[in-house]
């Protein structure tokens, strides 16, 4: 075998098994994280899914299938509650087929989330593929190791909802883009993988915009194949893995692109966001915010680290053109936020995508800080007698990059969507300056419930406030004891309060008047608190 198969087998191996272990670690701490506020929809939705599939396989081989493709069992398996579950289902199809086949081997919800692990999984493998085959195998670990110490991207690889899967896709995309200049076959793979995304979430059709400027600028006249495999590949793999839109296709997906468009607009759609100790909706928010929310929600050195790749893609370096691809991402995906019809609620969930375009960046600084160190070392004749010295170097400013993004990591798992750099101060600093810590109820974690369980006294009357439909989800899986009393009166001996400033600043002071008092427990990081157990005293 020559040199170059023995690389690209060698990279192949490398790939999987960074692949591997990094769906092996998210699959071990999937159970840390309490069930998010969009959950329990995707996982019904899920299971409606798998059921129609499996009635499909079915009717089939009965030569019945007209009764699956019957549309109104179309409609109740795939378009059950488009309020709760607005986004197409491929995601949702992948963490069903997941639960279908390892649960009850392996917890129901943890079953659930290997769909996202598996999402994760891929980006991180294609990450290090990507890296390497620019910058070579030390920065290809460099970039894999570097996304798995994004707070953000490592929270939400554990959450059973479309966030982690477009983040995911939108990067594989640009990436079978790039690789199709060259090969027709990545071109399909381009229809492929981009159809996929469309079956994801709306956002997914908007990344053909940076990808086609950026073509037309770099490689007018080499894009014609993944041009026409994104016309007429894609469509059909978005037509075909959504059931839904077999029925009046053109009708429902012009419905689908209103719904898309429209979410900025619409009132039950368009949440309050916490900023600065102030509310905003995403159309009154300054135009700032996505850029202030990336800069201090990623670890200080990968993101400085960025700023030297943003240098490296305006010199002229042979790498300048896929630099400026991951930069124009970057920029397309921060300004998306900022357009009529979009919406920011939620911390970064909504601009998730931008974090692997910045690891990329990151790495192209990663490669020009240590050959500039390499450089300037090499002057002295004293380390001019050290074996290996480049790679030594390069593996000592790794340790030094991504070491505190490590520590700050384990601090604060299983709360990385809370976490905030030390731009701010932390997330202490971050709660001191009035923004958003907690949102999507994983911080309402399995030991928390075991300290109700094991402290509430029987037939307990408990008030969640907005959170009353999760503690009635806990129950009903048999996670909360049967006999504790969920209520949403007046009337109730302890109330439990995710500290979503968001929503509970708006609540009506009577409501919230017991929390004048000190709180009887929390789940707290830094001494901040992000969900708070009260004992209602008497009035």
């Amino acid at each position: 075998m020559s040199s170059t198969g023995q690389f690209h087998v060698r990279s192949w191996i490398v790939t999987w098994l960074l692949g591997g272990g990094v769906f092996f670690l998210v699959t071990l701490t999937s159970s840390d994280y309490g069930i998010t506020w969009d959950e329990p929809a995707y996982f019904h939705a899920s299971d409606l899914h798998i059921k129609w599939i499996a009635d499909f396989s079915t009717d089939l081989f009965d030569g019945q299938i007209s009764r699956s493709l019957d549309d109104k069992r179309i409609q109740a398996a795939w378009h059950w509650d488009p309020y709760h579950v607005p986004h197409p289902p491929l995601s949702r199809i992948v963490s069903g087929l997941t639960e279908a086949a390892l649960a009850p081997a392996l917890d129901k919800i943890v079953a659930y989330r290997l769909g996202p692990a598996l999402f994760f999984a891929l980006l991180t493998a294609v990450m290090y593929l990507w890296m390497s085959e620019i910058f070579g195998w030390v920065a290809g670990l460099f970039s894999a190791a570097s996304l798995l110490l994004i707070p953000n991207l490592f929270g939400f690889a554990h959450i059973a909802v479309t966030d982690m899967p477009l983040a995911s896709l939108w990067f594989v995309t640009a990436y079978c883009f790039w690789k199709g200049l060259e090969s027709w076959k990545w071109s399909l793979a381009l229809g492929i993988v981009w159809g996929l995304a469309l079956a994801t979430k709306f956002p997914a059709f908007l990344t053909v915009v940076p990808l086609l400027i950026w073509a037309h600028i770099f490689y007018r006249r080499c894009y014609t194949n993944n041009l026409f495999c994104m016309i007429f590949i894609a469509p059909a793999v978005m037509v075909a893995t959504q059931p839904y839109l077999w029925h009046q296709t053109a009708l429902r997906v012009l419905q689908f692109f209103y719904e898309g468009l429209s979410r900025g607009y619409r009132t039950d759609a368009n949440f309050p966001i916490f900023f600065l100790n102030r509310l905003y909706f995403t159309y009154d928010l300054p135009w700032y915010y996505p850029l202030l929310l990336t800069a201090i929600t990623t670890p200080e050195t990968i993101l400085g680290l960025a700023l030297i790749g943003i240098v490296a893609a305006v010199r002229n370096r042979p790498e300048r053109s896929v630099l400026m691809l991951f930069l124009l991402n970057v920029i397309f995906i921060l300004v998306l936020g900022l357009l009529p019809g979009a919406v920011l609620h939620d911390g970064m969930r909504q601009i998730l995508s931008v974090y692997p375009f910045l690891v990329a960046l990151a790495t192209a600084g990663f490669c020009l800080l240590a050959e500039l160190l390499t450089e300037r070392a090499g002057r002295l004749r004293a380390l001019e007698a050290i074996d290996n010295f480049k790679a030594k170097l390069a593996a000592a400013l790794a340790v030094l990059v991504l070491f505190p993004p490590l520590v700050d990591l384990a601090l604060y798992h299983p709360f990385e969507l809370s976490y905030y750099n030390r731009f701010v101060g932390g997330l202490r600093g971050a709660y001191d300056r009035g923004l958003e810590l907690t949102y999507f109820m994983e911080a309402i974690t399995p030991e928390f419930l075991g300290y109700l369980n094991r402290t509430l006294p029987p037939n307990a009357a408990v008030n969640g406030l907005f959170a009353n439909f999760m503690l009635e989800y806990y129950q009903k899986e048999g996670r909360l004891r049967p006999d504790i009393q969920i209520t949403a009166k007046d009337e109730f001996d302890y109330a439990v309060v995710l500290n979503r400033r968001s929503v509970v600043s708006v609540l009506p002071r009577d409501r919230v008047k017991f929390m004048k008092q000190k709180p009887l427990a929390s789940v707290a990081l830094a001494g901040v608190p992000l969900v708070m157990l009260y004992k209602r005293s008497a009035d």
